[in-house]
C-alpha cells in the first residue's frame, strides 16, 4: 500500500488528461507519438480511450512505460442510445461515455458484444443516411464499398473519417465555404479554409445541421453500464461541458438516473460555471471524477494536458481518486 502510495503522489505532480484518441480511431497521432508529445507537455498520467476499438491500447501501456507516464491500463469511448423523453430540444441523441479501468475481464467477448451492435447499425444505417445527405447537400463522396457490411469496427470508424476528410478535398472545400456563408455570412472563407474540419463538424454534422443523423441506435445507458461492470471498469459522462456539444441538464439528470458510475469534470473549453457544476454534481452524487482534453492529435488542435488553460486542467487530487476506484 505504501508503495501504490508513492507511485501515485510521484505521478500526481505533472497534468493529467484521461480523456485521448490515437489513429486506431479519429486521432492523428499513433499512441507512440501522442504519448511522446505529451511527455513534453508536462503530461505525468494519462488514458487512451479511442472511439469503439481497443487496438492501440498495448502500444499505448508500452510507450507510456518508456516515457515515465502513469497509464490507466485500459480505456475506451463508446455511444449510447438516449430515450426522447430525456432529451431536450437539440440535444445530442447518442452522446459518448468513456470506459476506463485497472485490471479488466473478458474485454474481448464483451467488447465485441458492443461492436457487433455498432457494426450493424454503421453499415445498415448511419454510413449509407450520411453519404446521402452529403450528395443531396452537393459534396463529392466516394461511393461506399460493398464490404462495408463486413466491415469490422475499426474500418468502419476509418471509413467514417475518410468522409469527414474528404470534405476538406476537391471542391468540396468551395462549397462548404458556400454552404458556411449561406448560413453565417459573417464567417470569413480564410477562417473556413484554414480550419475545414471545425465547420465541417459546426455546420455540417452537428445535431440540426442538413448533414446531421443520428449517430448511433440500439444501444442504452444501462446496456453501457453493464458492459463497463461486467469487465470490471467503470463508466464515465464523456465532455459534458463545452461551447459545442455540452450535456443539457435533462441528459445529466438521465445519466445521474441511470447510476452511471463518474463524471468527466473538466475538459479543454468547459466554462467556469460548468467546471463549478461538474464539481457540484460529483459531490453530490458521489461520482467519481475524471476529465480530459479530448486530443485528437495533429486532426485537431493539440490540447493535450490541457496545457495552455490552467483553469479547465484536471485537479492532482483527481488521479488518486480516480485510480482508488477502478476495481482490482
Amino acid at each position: 500500500m505504501l508503495n501504490h502510495m508513492i507511485k501515485i503522489l510521484d505521478y500526481k505532480k505533472g497534468l493529467l488528461d484521461f480523456h485521448n484518441h490515437s489513429t486506431y480511431s479519429d486521432g492523428g497521432d499513433t499512441p507512440t507519438q501522442l504519448v511522446a508529445r505529451a511527455k513534453k507537455q508536462g503530461v505525468s498520467a494519462m488514458a487512451l480511450t479511442d472511439h469503439h476499438v481497443m487496438g492501440g491500447l498495448p502500444e499505448f501501456r508500452n510507450a507510456c512505460q518508456q516515457y515515465d507516464i502513469f497509464a490507466i491500463p485500459f480505456g475506451m469511448e463508446i455511444s449510447v442510445e438516449f430515450p426522447q423523453e430525456a432529451l431536450e430540444k437539440r440535444d445530442n441523441e447518442a452522446p459518448d461515455m468513456v470506459i476506463l479501468g485497472k485490471n479488466p475481464r473478458n474485454i474481448e467477448a464483451k467488447v465485441q458484444g458492443y461492436q457487433i451492435i455498432l457494426q450493424k447499425d454503421r453499415a445498415n444505417r448511419f454510413l449509407p443516411e450520411t453519404f446521402e445527405r452529403l450528395n443531396e447537400m452537393g459534396f463529392y463522396v466516394p461511393q461506399l464499398s460493398p464490404d462495408v457490411k463486413t466491415a469490422n469496427a475499426e474500418k468502419l470508424g476509418r471509413l467514417l473519417a475518410d468522409m469527414v476528410r474528404n470534405l476538406t478535398k476537391g471542391d468540396n472545400p468551395k462549397k462548404l465555404v458556400n454552404h458556411v456563408q449561406s448560413i453565417n455570412p459573417f464567417i470569413k472563407r480564410e477562417d473556413i479554409e484554414k480550419q475545414p474540419l471545425k465547420y465541417v463538424t459546426k455546420y455540417v454534422l452537428a445535431i440540426g445541421q442538413q448533414g446531421y443523423v443520428k449517430r448511433f441506435e440500439g444501444f442504452s445507458v444501462s446496456d453501457a453500464r453493464t458492459l463497463a461492470e461486467d469487465m470490471r471498469c467503470r463508466l464515465f459522462i464523456a465532455h459534458p461541458g463545452g461551447e459545442y456539444g455540452f450535456l443539457s441538464d435533462s441528459m445529466l439528470e438521465y445519466f445521474i438516473q441511470e447510476k452511471v458510475h463518474g463524471i468527466e469534470i473538466r475538459n479543454y473549453f468547459n466554462t467556469p460555471e460548468q467546471n463549478k457544476n461538474f464539481d457540484f454534481l460529483a459531490e453530490k452524487y458521489n461520482l467519481i471524477r475524471s476529465g480530459g482534453s479530448d486530443c485528437h492529435g495533429d486532426n485537431g488542435p493539440f490540447k493535450i494536458g490541457i496545457y495552455d488553460r490552467p483553469q479547465n486542467q484536471v485537479p492532482k487530487e483527481v488521479l488518486e481518486e480516480l485510480w482508488d476506484n477502478l476495481p482490482d
